[in-house]
């Protein structure tokens, strides 16, 4: 049993102890990239675009990390970075959307921030689907389904 005051020096980990440390080290900043991409993807445009960076080295990482699991043979740990690559390349798709929609998005955001009441907040959503639909006319020239 050594004492709390031993000046033993700890030796430095082994090749393979490190090769099987990798994944729970890929894995933990494969969770914090998520995390903060659903954070910033909360947040109003523009800073809403963040969330595609942090998405991005998400899927980089998810990658590093299904990588890391199969060279220390611990398969049944890959359901994380298969999970985790998924739901960053849902955050892109969705922050992208956001992006493309750009004016009636920022419109929306800014109208249901100021809105107080619930009249004044489904005021709001009226005119972001008028908006959405005359966004839409003018990209096709067809009216949007379902917006009669």
């Amino acid at each position: 049993m050594t004492s709390p005051n031993n000046t033993e020096e700890k030796s430095a980990p082994t090749p393979e102890e490190e090769k099987q440390a990798a994944p729970a080290r890929h894995g933990l900043v494969l969770i914090l990239l998520i995390l903060a991409s659903v954070l910033t993807f909360t947040y109003p445009l523009p800073f809403k675009v963040a969330a595609i960076g942090f998405a991005i080295a998400a899927v980089v990482w998810a990658i590093r990390y299904i990588v890391a699991v199969v060279r220390t043979k611990q398969k049944r740990n890959m359901s994380l970075g298969i999970l985790g690559g998924l739901l960053a390349l849902y955050l892109i798709f969705s922050t992208m959307s956001s992006v493309v929609l750009w004016p009636v998005q920022s419109k929306y955001e800014e109208c249901v921030r100021d809105a107080i009441t619930q009249q004044a907040q489904l005021s709001c959503t009226t005119e972001y689907q008028t908006g959405l639909g005359d966004w839409f006319k003018q990209l096709t020239g067809q009216e949007l389904p379902g917006t009669n």
